[in-house]
Protein backbone atom coordinates (compact mmCIF):
# COMPACT_ATOMS: atom_id res chain seq x y z
CA UNK A 1 0.00 0.00 0.00
CA UNK A 2 1.40 3.37 -1.04
CA UNK A 3 1.11 6.47 1.16
CA UNK A 4 -2.33 8.10 0.70
CA UNK A 5 -3.27 5.46 -1.87
CA UNK A 6 -6.89 5.73 -0.72
CA UNK A 7 -6.85 9.28 -2.12
CA UNK A 8 -5.59 8.29 -5.58
CA UNK A 9 -7.76 9.41 -8.47
CA UNK A 10 -9.20 6.63 -10.62
CA UNK A 11 -8.58 8.15 -14.07
CA UNK A 12 -5.44 6.17 -14.95
CA UNK A 13 -4.43 2.51 -15.10
CA UNK A 14 -0.72 2.65 -15.92
CA UNK A 15 2.28 4.97 -15.92
CA UNK A 16 1.72 6.29 -19.45
CA UNK A 17 -1.90 7.22 -18.73
CA UNK A 18 -0.93 8.89 -15.46
CA UNK A 19 1.92 10.87 -17.03
CA UNK A 20 -0.23 12.04 -19.93
CA UNK A 21 -2.73 13.44 -17.43
CA UNK A 22 0.14 15.22 -15.67
CA UNK A 23 1.40 16.69 -18.94
CA UNK A 24 -2.10 17.88 -19.83
CA UNK A 25 -2.55 19.47 -16.36
CA UNK A 26 -5.59 17.31 -15.72
CA UNK A 27 -7.10 16.74 -12.29
CA UNK A 28 -5.11 13.72 -11.07
CA UNK A 29 -3.62 12.52 -7.81
CA UNK A 30 -0.78 12.13 -7.04
CA UNK A 31 0.91 14.77 -9.16
CA UNK A 32 4.28 15.22 -7.48
CA UNK A 33 5.35 11.58 -7.41
CA UNK A 34 5.00 8.46 -9.48
CA UNK A 35 2.02 6.65 -7.91
CA UNK A 36 3.51 3.18 -7.48
CA UNK A 37 6.98 1.89 -6.64
CA UNK A 38 6.70 -0.82 -9.29
CA UNK A 39 6.01 1.84 -11.95
CA UNK A 40 9.11 3.72 -10.83
CA UNK A 41 11.22 0.55 -10.94
CA UNK A 42 9.93 -0.35 -14.39
CA UNK A 43 10.75 3.17 -15.60
CA UNK A 44 14.29 2.89 -14.21
CA UNK A 45 14.76 -0.59 -15.68
CA UNK A 46 13.99 0.82 -19.15
CA UNK A 47 15.61 4.23 -18.72
CA UNK A 48 18.41 3.54 -21.19
CA UNK A 49 15.80 3.60 -23.96
CA UNK A 50 14.28 6.91 -22.81
CA UNK A 51 15.78 10.11 -24.20
CA UNK A 52 17.28 12.74 -21.91
CA UNK A 53 14.64 15.36 -22.89
CA UNK A 54 11.85 12.93 -21.94
CA UNK A 55 13.51 12.07 -18.64
CA UNK A 56 13.92 15.76 -17.85
CA UNK A 57 10.26 16.33 -18.71
CA UNK A 58 9.24 13.83 -16.03
CA UNK A 59 11.64 15.34 -13.49
CA UNK A 60 10.33 18.81 -14.29
CA UNK A 61 6.75 17.83 -13.49
CA UNK A 62 7.79 16.09 -10.27
CA UNK A 63 9.63 19.22 -9.12
CA UNK A 64 7.04 21.91 -9.84
CA UNK A 65 6.28 24.37 -6.99
CA UNK A 66 3.53 23.50 -4.50
CA UNK A 67 0.87 25.71 -3.01
CA UNK A 68 -1.36 23.65 -0.70
CA UNK A 69 -4.62 25.04 0.70
CA UNK A 70 -3.51 23.72 4.10
CA UNK A 71 -0.43 25.95 4.15
CA UNK A 72 -2.38 29.02 3.09
CA UNK A 73 -5.16 28.30 5.62
CA UNK A 74 -2.67 27.99 8.49
CA UNK A 75 -1.10 31.28 7.50
CA UNK A 76 -4.48 33.07 7.27
CA UNK A 77 -5.69 31.70 10.62
CA UNK A 78 -2.67 32.91 12.56
CA UNK A 79 -2.67 36.22 10.70
CA UNK A 80 -6.35 36.77 11.58
CA UNK A 81 -5.77 35.95 15.26
CA UNK A 82 -2.86 38.35 15.33
CA UNK A 83 -4.88 41.15 13.75
CA UNK A 84 -7.73 40.65 16.24
CA UNK A 85 -5.31 40.43 19.17
CA UNK A 86 -6.73 37.01 20.11
CA UNK A 87 -3.41 35.31 20.65
CA UNK A 88 -3.02 32.64 23.32
CA UNK A 89 0.07 30.59 24.14
CA UNK A 90 -0.55 28.17 21.28
CA UNK A 91 -1.22 30.81 18.66
CA UNK A 92 1.75 32.85 19.90
CA UNK A 93 3.98 29.86 19.20
CA UNK A 94 2.37 29.51 15.79
CA UNK A 95 3.00 33.19 15.10
CA UNK A 96 6.64 32.88 16.12
CA UNK A 97 7.00 29.83 13.90
CA UNK A 98 5.36 31.71 11.05
CA UNK A 99 7.72 34.66 11.47
CA UNK A 100 10.74 32.36 11.22
CA UNK A 101 9.40 30.22 8.38
CA UNK A 102 10.43 30.95 4.82
CA UNK A 103 7.33 29.06 3.69
CA UNK A 104 5.05 31.64 5.29
CA UNK A 105 7.24 34.48 4.04
CA UNK A 106 6.67 33.19 0.53
CA UNK A 107 2.90 33.03 1.10
CA UNK A 108 2.97 36.56 2.54
CA UNK A 109 4.68 37.78 -0.63
CA UNK A 110 2.15 36.06 -2.87
CA UNK A 111 4.42 33.21 -3.92
CA UNK A 112 3.98 29.44 -3.77
CA UNK A 113 4.36 27.93 -0.30
CA UNK A 114 6.99 25.44 -1.47
CA UNK A 115 9.62 26.37 -4.01
CA UNK A 116 9.90 24.60 -7.31
CA UNK A 117 13.14 22.72 -7.88
CA UNK A 118 13.16 22.61 -11.65
CA UNK A 119 16.36 24.68 -11.68
CA UNK A 120 18.35 21.53 -10.86
CA UNK A 121 17.63 20.36 -14.41
CA UNK A 122 20.18 22.93 -15.56
CA UNK A 123 22.80 20.65 -13.98
CA UNK A 124 21.85 17.71 -16.21
CA UNK A 125 23.58 15.95 -17.86
CA UNK A 126 26.78 17.85 -17.01
CA UNK A 127 26.80 17.72 -13.18
CA UNK A 128 24.37 15.01 -12.03
CA UNK A 129 26.01 14.55 -8.63
CA UNK A 130 25.51 18.24 -7.86
CA UNK A 131 21.87 17.89 -8.89
CA UNK A 132 21.43 15.00 -6.45
CA UNK A 133 23.21 16.92 -3.69
CA UNK A 134 20.97 19.95 -4.26
CA UNK A 135 17.78 17.88 -4.06
CA UNK A 136 18.88 16.04 -0.93
CA UNK A 137 19.99 19.29 0.68
CA UNK A 138 16.61 20.88 0.00
CA UNK A 139 14.73 17.91 1.47
CA UNK A 140 16.94 18.04 4.58
CA UNK A 141 16.46 21.78 5.09
CA UNK A 142 12.68 21.95 4.80
CA UNK A 143 10.75 21.14 7.97
CA UNK A 144 7.19 20.02 7.32
CA UNK A 145 7.79 19.21 3.66
CA UNK A 146 4.68 17.49 2.24
CA UNK A 147 4.92 13.70 1.95
CA UNK A 148 4.36 13.81 -1.80
CA UNK A 149 7.28 16.20 -2.26
CA UNK A 150 9.56 14.07 -0.03
CA UNK A 151 8.71 10.92 -1.98
CA UNK A 152 8.93 12.76 -5.30
CA UNK A 153 12.41 14.10 -4.52
CA UNK A 154 13.58 10.61 -3.58
CA UNK A 155 12.20 9.29 -6.87
CA UNK A 156 13.96 12.05 -8.80
CA UNK A 157 17.26 11.18 -7.13
CA UNK A 158 16.87 7.53 -8.14
CA UNK A 159 16.02 8.53 -11.71
CA UNK A 160 19.05 10.84 -11.93
CA UNK A 161 21.35 8.08 -10.69
CA UNK A 162 19.92 5.61 -13.19
CA UNK A 163 20.02 7.91 -16.22
CA UNK A 164 23.10 10.02 -15.61
CA UNK A 165 25.42 8.28 -13.12
CA UNK A 166 25.06 4.49 -13.33
CA UNK A 167 25.62 4.57 -17.07
CA UNK A 168 27.87 1.97 -18.68
CA UNK A 169 30.54 3.17 -21.08
CA UNK A 170 32.60 1.09 -23.54
CA UNK A 171 36.03 0.33 -22.07
CA UNK A 172 37.57 1.55 -25.32
CA UNK A 173 36.54 5.10 -24.42
CA UNK A 174 39.38 5.11 -21.90
CA UNK A 175 41.76 2.64 -23.51
CA UNK A 176 42.01 4.81 -26.63
CA UNK A 177 43.72 7.49 -24.53
CA UNK A 178 47.43 7.90 -24.09
CA UNK A 179 48.61 7.42 -20.48
CA UNK A 180 49.28 11.16 -20.21
CA UNK A 181 45.74 11.90 -21.44
CA UNK A 182 44.28 9.51 -18.88
CA UNK A 183 46.23 11.32 -16.16
CA UNK A 184 44.90 14.64 -17.44
CA UNK A 185 41.34 13.29 -17.39
CA UNK A 186 41.66 12.21 -13.76
CA UNK A 187 43.20 15.58 -12.91
CA UNK A 188 40.16 17.29 -14.46
CA UNK A 189 37.91 14.95 -12.49
CA UNK A 190 39.42 16.04 -9.17
CA UNK A 191 39.33 19.67 -10.24
CA UNK A 192 35.60 19.33 -10.90
CA UNK A 193 35.20 17.92 -7.37
CA UNK A 194 36.66 21.09 -5.91
CA UNK A 195 40.28 20.05 -5.44
CA UNK A 196 43.32 22.10 -6.33
CA UNK A 197 45.26 19.83 -8.67
CA UNK A 198 48.75 19.44 -10.05
CA UNK A 199 50.00 17.04 -12.71
CA UNK A 200 53.44 15.75 -11.76
CA UNK A 201 56.48 15.43 -13.99
CA UNK A 202 56.55 12.13 -15.85
CA UNK A 203 60.16 11.53 -14.86
CA UNK A 204 59.91 12.46 -11.18
CA UNK A 205 56.46 11.53 -10.03
CA UNK A 206 57.61 9.12 -7.31
CA UNK A 207 54.65 6.86 -8.06
CA UNK A 208 52.10 9.65 -8.22
CA UNK A 209 50.63 11.24 -11.34
CA UNK A 210 48.36 13.85 -9.76
CA UNK A 211 48.53 15.73 -6.48
CA UNK A 212 45.18 17.00 -5.23
CA UNK A 213 44.39 19.09 -2.18
CA UNK A 214 41.24 20.54 -0.67
CA UNK A 215 40.43 22.54 2.46
CA UNK A 216 38.09 20.71 4.83
CA UNK A 217 36.53 22.12 8.02
CA UNK A 218 39.11 20.13 10.01
CA UNK A 219 42.10 21.06 7.87
CA UNK A 220 43.69 20.50 4.49
CA UNK A 221 43.44 17.10 2.82
CA UNK A 222 46.21 16.08 0.42
CA UNK A 223 45.81 13.16 -1.97
CA UNK A 224 48.28 11.35 -4.18
CA UNK A 225 46.72 9.82 -7.29
CA UNK A 226 48.23 7.20 -9.55
CA UNK A 227 46.70 6.39 -12.93
CA UNK A 228 47.13 2.93 -14.43
CA UNK A 229 45.71 2.71 -17.94
CA UNK A 230 45.77 -1.06 -18.30
CA UNK A 231 43.99 -3.23 -20.84
CA UNK A 232 44.51 -6.73 -19.51
CA UNK A 233 47.43 -6.11 -17.15
CA UNK A 234 46.96 -6.76 -13.45
CA UNK A 235 47.71 -4.37 -10.62
CA UNK A 236 50.26 -6.09 -8.40
CA UNK A 237 50.75 -6.35 -4.67
CA UNK A 238 54.25 -4.92 -5.03
CA UNK A 239 52.99 -1.87 -6.88
CA UNK A 240 50.37 -1.06 -4.24
CA UNK A 241 52.90 -1.44 -1.42
CA UNK A 242 55.33 0.86 -3.21
CA UNK A 243 52.65 3.51 -3.67
CA UNK A 244 51.55 3.15 -0.04
CA UNK A 245 55.16 3.69 1.05
CA UNK A 246 55.31 6.95 -0.94
CA UNK A 247 52.04 8.17 0.59
CA UNK A 248 53.17 7.32 4.11
CA UNK A 249 56.71 8.63 3.66
CA UNK A 250 55.44 12.00 2.33
CA UNK A 251 52.86 12.21 5.16
CA UNK A 252 49.96 12.47 2.72
CA UNK A 253 46.41 11.92 3.97
CA UNK A 254 45.55 9.22 1.47
CA UNK A 255 46.27 7.78 -1.95
CA UNK A 256 44.05 6.66 -4.82
CA UNK A 257 44.94 4.29 -7.64
CA UNK A 258 42.79 4.47 -10.78
CA UNK A 259 43.20 1.14 -12.58
CA UNK A 260 41.36 0.19 -15.78
CA UNK A 261 42.79 -3.34 -15.70
CA UNK A 262 42.33 -6.13 -13.16
CA UNK A 263 42.77 -5.34 -9.48
CA UNK A 264 42.15 -8.01 -6.86
CA UNK A 265 39.90 -6.98 -4.01
CA UNK A 266 42.56 -8.07 -1.54
CA UNK A 267 44.85 -5.25 -2.69
CA UNK A 268 42.60 -2.74 -0.96
CA UNK A 269 43.51 -4.31 2.40
CA UNK A 270 47.24 -3.62 2.10
CA UNK A 271 46.96 -0.09 3.51
CA UNK A 272 43.78 1.57 4.74
CA UNK A 273 44.91 4.91 3.32
CA UNK A 274 45.03 3.53 -0.23
CA UNK A 275 41.83 3.36 -2.28
CA UNK A 276 41.82 1.30 -5.47
CA UNK A 277 39.21 2.19 -8.08
CA UNK A 278 38.47 -0.25 -10.88
CA UNK A 279 36.98 0.51 -14.29
CA UNK A 280 33.37 0.50 -13.06
CA UNK A 281 34.19 2.85 -10.16
CA UNK A 282 36.04 5.19 -12.51
CA UNK A 283 33.10 5.43 -14.90
CA UNK A 284 30.69 6.25 -12.06
CA UNK A 285 32.97 9.05 -10.85
CA UNK A 286 33.40 10.47 -14.35
CA UNK A 287 29.65 10.36 -14.97
CA UNK A 288 28.92 11.97 -11.60
CA UNK A 289 31.28 14.92 -11.85
CA UNK A 290 32.09 15.44 -15.53
CA UNK A 291 28.64 14.53 -16.84
CA UNK A 292 27.13 11.43 -18.37
CA UNK A 293 28.24 12.68 -21.79
CA UNK A 294 31.90 13.15 -20.79
CA UNK A 295 33.00 10.67 -23.45
CA UNK A 296 31.39 12.82 -26.15
CA UNK A 297 33.20 15.91 -24.84
CA UNK A 298 36.44 14.13 -24.02
CA UNK A 299 38.74 16.15 -26.27
CA UNK A 300 37.37 19.44 -24.95
CA UNK A 301 37.75 18.25 -21.35
CA UNK A 302 41.39 17.39 -21.96
CA UNK A 303 42.07 20.84 -23.40
CA UNK A 304 41.14 22.77 -20.25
Amino acid sequence: MEINQHLYSDNYQNFDEWFQLIINHENVYPQLRIPYDEWLQEYIDNIEEISIPKVKMLLRHLLFPINRLLDVSEYNIVKELFQQNLLNDVSLKMRDAMNSSEKYKRIENGNDAWDGLTWVLELLPYSPYQAVTALEGYAYSQMGLPDDRIIGIDQCVKIIYAKFIYVNKPRQNLLQLKPSEFERLIERLYSSMGYKTQLTSATRDGGKDVIASINRPDGEERVYIECKLYNTSELTNTHVKSFAYTVNNDKINRGVIFCTGYASGSLGKIDERITILNYENIIILLNSHLGSDWDERLRNILLF
